[in-house]
């Protein structure tokens, strides 16, 4: 008889939140609107308990305010996304100097691995399955790397950067430019120079970190002449 994995209370409240961090960052839910939970509950058909989870991780995340009798839609600006990208890369960096140092071999492996999957997704023109393949190239820094503790900040902000690289992804009908950008890195890595990798990893981060801007930075133009 095949074992039977456990089902995850908080599986559900996970992919609630999943659904609302989506309709946040793609502004549909603007800054300022209420989240109250019997709504929520109601239009997903579930219980009060998933919501409640789904919320709790939003607010780790800093998406929404929450206090005891409701819960409000921060949502991005500029700044946020200059904050999430100054933290990423100081996680970056000190995740991939360990992981160089660990086991360069398993960590060549599994960038590699990564990046096929980059390069079928970008020929199959799959932003969602390309922006899955980019953060499974980079979440290879924390799994060589072995810092728990390091990898648990990581999977903390991982589902909103993934939500904006989606976003941003769909606007692109060529994604090889981005595959191109991560085999350079994969290279110097693969080489072994630090000076070399860490100077492009600041490069890849903050031209990543200019392109997801645009939109928001486009937004406060717009509000500040309004």
């Amino acid at each position: 008889m095949p074992e039977i994995s456990p089902i995850r209370p908080q599986a559900l409240g996970d992919q609630v939140a999943s659904e609302l961090r989506r309709l946040i960052i793609t502004g549909r839910y603007a800054p300022g609107t209420p989240l109250v939970e019997s709504h929520l509950a109601a239009q997903f058909d579930l219980s009060r308990g998933p919501i409640r989870d789904a919320l709790k991780i939003l607010a780790a995340e800093g998406l929404i305010d929450t206090n005891r009798r409701s819960a409000t839609v921060v949502g991005l600006s500029g700044a946020d996304i200059d904050e999430l990208f100054s933290l990423r890369e100081a996680m970056e960096r000190l995740a991939l100097r360990i992981a160089l140092d660990r086991d360069r071999a398993s960590l060549v492996a599994g960038l590699n691995r990564a990046l096929h999957a980059m390069r079928r997704a970008a020929e199959e023109h799959d932003p969602t399955a390309f922006t899955a393949a980019d953060l499974r190239f980079h979440s290879v820094f924390y799994d060589v790397a072995e810092h728990r503790r390091l990898g648990d900040v990581w999977a903390q902000y991982r589902p909103t950067i993934e939500m904006l690289l989606l976003a941003s992804n769909e606007r692109y009908t060529d994604l090889t430019p981005s595959v191109r950008a991560h085999e350079l890195l994969a290279r110097l890595i693969e080489e072994g120079n630090p000076e070399a990798v860490f100077a492009e990893l600041h490069e890849h981060l903050d031209n990543a970190r200019r392109r997801l801007r645009q939109p928001y930075t486009a937004q406060e133009t717009t509000s500040a002449q309004e």
